[in-house]
């Protein structure tokens, strides 16, 4: 999916762009006056969660700061620069390099200019900061390289001609500031990496993977190897097609993942109906009772152990998962309301 996108956006505009020609790395930041601190991110990494390191130290655990400062690198290369601009331009590049900040929740939007024109290829520093009343949520980063002038068409729109047009951009970064409020702790965490820079995370084009290494805390990845799906994902809004998009996506992820839990979850219950982990008994307590029709969850747990440990009987379990899935994620209703959006994404 993410190369059918990636073609799509190479083929509809008129002109050579790169959508990772400039290269991007946050790796620090400070809250206010404080010290910098690393960010630490894995390779590939492109969520940052700083809610913990911006709540306040009282018990309410209310954000307390004013601003938040990321610092970081960004580069342009020489085989950028060649690939969308001109000969004779690429000498003094007509061109400016900036930061875009976007907040979905507050429809906040601002830029950081790192280089103005004429901007040479190479590395520059980046410090952008963010003040808290613009923002809420997740903020998102992402560099672009902008024509800053127009120059006269030679008919091949081989190079793009207009001022302000964007020729290249790099990595998109989100920083979440807060989390949801009044919401309990989710069953799993969740994290965007891209799966490519990551040797513990499967190879291909997977959407996503289940990971167990800590059996007491499952952790889900998004592979955001595949940049538009990662920013439906991302999207905050609640109506429009791209909320719709980013709905179908999960229930699909969601199934597969929920598939995982469970059989996981069964494989871990002991002689006496018994479970280790939170999320084990949290997810027999949700399914294990309905598969069965019955309000006793330990007798449901140990006939789910025993139809799924049954060859003769798991086909059939399987497709009373299957059907108890469709029943709590309800596809069909997202699905609907995507269609009635006129798929317009």
């Amino acid at each position: 999916m993410s190369r059918r996108s990636q073609r799509h956006r190479s083929t509809v505009l008129p002109f050579s762009y790169r959508d990772e020609g400039v290269e991007f790395e946050l790796d620090s930041f400070a809250v206010d006056q404080g010290n910098r601190k690393a960010l630490g991110l894995k390779p590939g990494q492109t969520e940052i969660n700083l809610a913990s390191a911006l709540s306040s130290s009282d018990s309410s655990g209310d954000p307390d700061w004013e601003t938040l400062t990321l610092d970081g690198k960004l580069r342009l290369p020489e085989e950028t620069v060649q690939a969308v601009f001109p000969q004779d331009e690429r000498e003094r590049l007509p061109a400016k390099l900036y930061v875009t900040i976007r907040c979905h929740e507050t429809i906040y939007r601002d830029r950081v200019v790192i280089s103005e024109a004429p901007t040479t290829p190479g590395e520059y520093d980046v410090t952008i900061e963010v003040p808290k009343s613009t923002v809420r949520g997740t903020v998102e980063l992402r560099p672009y390289l902008v024509r800053t002038e127009s120059r006269p068409g030679d008919g091949s729109n081989e190079y793009a001609d207009q001022k302000n047009f964007r020729v290249a951009s790099g990595t998109l970064y989100y920083v979440v500031v807060d989390g949801p409020q009044d919401d309990e702790r989710a069953a799993i965490d969740g994290e965007q990496v891209r799966f490519s820079q990551n040797a513990h995370l499967p190879d291909g084009n997977k959407l996503y993977y289940l990971d167990f290494r800590n059996e007491s805390r499952p952790k889900l990845w998004i592979n955001s190897d595949h940049p538009r799906i990662a920013e439906v994902l991302q999207s905050r809004g609640s109506v429009g097609a791209e909320a719709r998009m980013r709905d179908v996506i999960l229930d699909q992820v969601s199934y597969g993942v929920w598939v995982q839990l469970l059989v996981r979850a069964r494989s871990a219950v002991d002689v006496e109906g018994e479970v280790e982990h939170e999320w084990q008994e949290m997810v027999l307590q949700t399914f294990a009772s309905n598969l069965y029709e019955t309000s006793d969850v330990s007798e449901a747990t140990h006939r789910l152990k025993d139809d799924l440990s049954d060859p003769q009987t798991l086909p059939h379990v399987m497709q009373r998962i299957d059907s108890e899935l469709q029943e709590y994620i309800d596809p069909r209703e997202q699905l609907i309301h995507l269609m009635e959006e006129g798929l317009q994404i």
